[in-house]
Protein backbone atom coordinates (compact mmCIF):
# COMPACT_ATOMS: atom_id res chain seq x y z
CA UNK A 1 0.00 0.00 0.00
CA UNK A 2 1.10 3.48 -1.04
CA UNK A 3 1.85 6.46 1.63
CA UNK A 4 -1.31 7.96 -0.23
CA UNK A 5 -3.69 4.96 0.06
CA UNK A 6 -2.27 4.20 4.32
CA UNK A 7 -3.09 8.41 4.85
CA UNK A 8 -6.60 7.72 2.87
CA UNK A 9 -7.15 4.77 5.26
CA UNK A 10 -6.37 6.44 7.86
CA UNK A 11 -8.62 9.55 7.36
CA UNK A 12 -11.62 7.19 6.32
CA UNK A 13 -11.13 4.87 10.01
CA UNK A 14 -10.66 8.57 11.84
CA UNK A 15 -13.85 9.47 10.26
CA UNK A 16 -15.54 6.36 11.39
CA UNK A 17 -14.43 6.73 14.77
CA UNK A 18 -15.39 10.11 15.47
CA UNK A 19 -19.48 8.96 13.89
CA UNK A 20 -19.36 6.68 16.38
CA UNK A 21 -17.80 8.47 19.22
CA UNK A 22 -20.39 11.25 18.65
CA UNK A 23 -22.68 9.40 18.21
CA UNK A 24 -22.32 7.63 21.50
CA UNK A 25 -22.25 10.59 23.54
CA UNK A 26 -25.17 11.77 22.09
CA UNK A 27 -26.74 8.51 23.04
CA UNK A 28 -25.41 8.92 26.90
CA UNK A 29 -26.34 12.62 26.78
CA UNK A 30 -30.34 11.95 25.69
CA UNK A 31 -30.16 8.89 28.12
CA UNK A 32 -28.74 10.26 31.29
CA UNK A 33 -30.75 13.93 32.27
CA UNK A 34 -27.46 15.63 34.30
CA UNK A 35 -25.36 14.75 31.48
CA UNK A 36 -27.73 15.88 28.73
CA UNK A 37 -28.13 19.29 30.60
CA UNK A 38 -24.74 19.93 31.25
CA UNK A 39 -24.36 19.49 28.04
CA UNK A 40 -26.80 22.13 27.10
CA UNK A 41 -25.03 24.04 29.52
CA UNK A 42 -21.51 23.85 27.93
CA UNK A 43 -23.19 24.54 24.80
CA UNK A 44 -24.85 27.88 25.78
CA UNK A 45 -21.74 28.59 27.91
CA UNK A 46 -19.41 28.50 24.35
CA UNK A 47 -22.19 29.87 22.01
CA UNK A 48 -22.42 33.03 24.58
CA UNK A 49 -18.67 33.21 24.08
CA UNK A 50 -18.57 33.09 20.87
CA UNK A 51 -20.96 35.27 20.48
CA UNK A 52 -19.22 37.90 22.80
CA UNK A 53 -16.16 37.31 20.50
CA UNK A 54 -18.01 37.86 17.06
CA UNK A 55 -19.80 41.09 18.33
CA UNK A 56 -16.48 42.10 19.77
CA UNK A 57 -14.88 41.06 16.63
CA UNK A 58 -17.75 42.92 14.64
CA UNK A 59 -17.27 46.20 16.06
CA UNK A 60 -13.79 46.30 15.52
CA UNK A 61 -14.19 45.24 11.74
CA UNK A 62 -17.09 48.04 11.67
CA UNK A 63 -14.90 50.70 13.49
CA UNK A 64 -11.61 49.61 11.19
CA UNK A 65 -14.12 49.86 7.94
CA UNK A 66 -15.62 53.34 8.44
CA UNK A 67 -12.27 54.36 9.22
CA UNK A 68 -11.22 53.02 5.78
CA UNK A 69 -14.08 54.24 3.70
CA UNK A 70 -13.50 57.77 5.61
CA UNK A 71 -9.92 58.01 4.29
CA UNK A 72 -11.48 56.94 0.86
CA UNK A 73 -13.82 59.74 0.92
CA UNK A 74 -11.55 62.46 1.78
CA UNK A 75 -9.06 61.34 -0.62
CA UNK A 76 -11.78 61.49 -3.14
CA UNK A 77 -13.02 64.85 -2.06
CA UNK A 78 -9.31 66.01 -2.40
CA UNK A 79 -8.93 65.01 -6.03
CA UNK A 80 -12.39 66.68 -6.75
CA UNK A 81 -11.72 70.10 -8.63
CA UNK A 82 -12.59 73.42 -6.19
CA UNK A 83 -14.87 75.37 -7.69
CA UNK A 84 -14.07 78.37 -5.51
CA UNK A 85 -10.35 78.49 -5.90
CA UNK A 86 -8.81 81.42 -7.81
CA UNK A 87 -7.65 80.75 -11.38
CA UNK A 88 -3.59 80.98 -11.35
CA UNK A 89 -1.03 82.83 -13.00
CA UNK A 90 0.09 80.41 -14.85
CA UNK A 91 -3.42 79.61 -16.34
CA UNK A 92 -3.05 75.68 -15.08
CA UNK A 93 -5.95 75.79 -13.22
CA UNK A 94 -9.31 77.25 -15.59
CA UNK A 95 -11.19 77.14 -12.30
CA UNK A 96 -12.48 81.02 -11.15
CA UNK A 97 -14.56 81.35 -7.68
CA UNK A 98 -18.15 82.81 -8.30
CA UNK A 99 -17.47 86.31 -7.19
CA UNK A 100 -15.12 86.56 -9.79
CA UNK A 101 -17.04 85.51 -12.67
CA UNK A 102 -19.70 87.82 -11.80
CA UNK A 103 -17.60 90.36 -11.61
CA UNK A 104 -16.64 89.90 -15.00
CA UNK A 105 -20.27 88.59 -16.25
CA UNK A 106 -20.88 92.28 -15.07
CA UNK A 107 -17.69 93.86 -17.09
CA UNK A 108 -19.34 92.07 -20.53
CA UNK A 109 -22.40 92.77 -20.06
CA UNK A 110 -21.70 96.90 -19.39
CA UNK A 111 -19.54 95.94 -22.73
CA UNK A 112 -21.89 94.81 -24.49
CA UNK A 113 -24.38 97.40 -23.91
CA UNK A 114 -21.76 99.87 -24.63
CA UNK A 115 -20.95 98.40 -27.94
CA UNK A 116 -24.84 98.04 -28.87
CA UNK A 117 -25.20 101.71 -27.91
CA UNK A 118 -22.36 102.94 -30.17
CA UNK A 119 -23.73 100.74 -32.88
CA UNK A 120 -26.66 102.07 -32.38
CA UNK A 121 -25.42 105.51 -32.89
CA UNK A 122 -23.14 104.44 -36.26
CA UNK A 123 -26.21 103.28 -38.09
CA UNK A 124 -26.88 105.37 -41.23
CA UNK A 125 -30.93 107.07 -40.95
CA UNK A 126 -30.40 107.42 -37.00
CA UNK A 127 -29.45 111.21 -36.22
CA UNK A 128 -26.33 112.36 -34.34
Amino acid sequence: MTTNNSTLLDTIQQGFRITVGATASLVETLQDPQKRQGTFQDLQQEWDQRASQWAQKGTTTETEARQYVDQLLAQWRQSLPNPLSKTTATGSNNIIDFATAKRELDRLTEEIATLKGELAQDKPGTEG
